[in-house]
């Protein structure tokens, strides 16, 4: 298990002050970086061989709001690894030591040259403990199919920036959150604090490609937000 405490910044924070889903996943991905570099599966010892971390889903469940300039504390650890894919658990602490939020993540290695998935190294597999432990049950929940979603309530389209970009030239993956809450209904976004969201992860976005991004009825204030590439038709993430 690895620890990394993060103190927050005022750009940050949201118009209410609060700091959003997405910068707390900003954290999360840093100190599951310097975990996995201690490991030797950081950046730095892939990278040197071509290959990469990809995230594939992530579920979070927010359970307390965070508020104006503090300390985050995160933990986060390997869960275990197969021959395909690989868990890793997260929680994060306010500074006065409440659980804020915590999640789990599944991650697949990529040939940066090839941009396909290659099996787990065997010396990953045998990092797995004998008895792991899990922050929580991971949701089973599918992402819909086309016709399976309910009624579109809101879309708008974006362009992927220069600034969006992270180390493997794609949009990182915490963008997609920001994107999605964008999508909601304003009346629910100013009314309602996030309880959870969970992101599959379908395809890469890279430099200049434009999106579109939609939010479908699910239930009461819940949603499907849909992340489509039009030049090919491609879904890009279901959220």
């Amino acid at each position: 298990m690895h620890e990394e405490t993060f103190k927050t910044r005022y750009h940050e924070m949201n118009p209410q002050g609060k700091i959003p889903v997405w910068v707390l996943q900003n954290y999360f991905q840093e100190a599951a970086g310097i975990d996995a570099h201690n490991l030797s599966y950081g950046w730095e010892e892939l990278s040197a061989n071509g290959v990469a971390w990809i995230l594939t889903k992530v579920q979070i469940k927010l359970l307390k709001p965070v508020s104006g300039a503090q300390k985050i504390k995160v933990k986060t650890w390997h869960c275990y690894s197969d021959k395909i894919q690989s868990r890793r658990d997260f929680i994060l602490f306010n500074e006065n030591g409440e659980h804020i939020a915590k999640g789990v993540s599944w991650w697949l290695i990529m040939d940066l040259s090839k941009r396909k998935i290659t099996r787990s190294p065997q010396s990953l597999i045998d990092l797995n403990d004998k008895n792991p432990a899990p922050i929580m049950e991971a949701s089973m929940e599918k992402a819909p199919r086309e016709n399976e979603l309910g009624r579109e309530i809101n879309s708008f389209d974006v362009i992927a920036r220069l600034e969006d970009l992270d180390s493997n030239n794609h949009v990182n993956n915490s963008h997609f959150s920001a994107w999605a809450v964008q999508s909601a209904p304003q009346e629910v976004s100013d009314a309602k604090n996030l309880e959870e969201i969970i992101i599959h992860y379908k395809a890469e976005v890279r430099l200049g490609d434009k999106l579109t991004v939609s939010a479908h009825e699910a239930g009461q204030n819940a949603f499907w937000h849909i992340i489509k590439r039009p030049a090919d038709g491609r879904e890009i993430a279901a959220i």
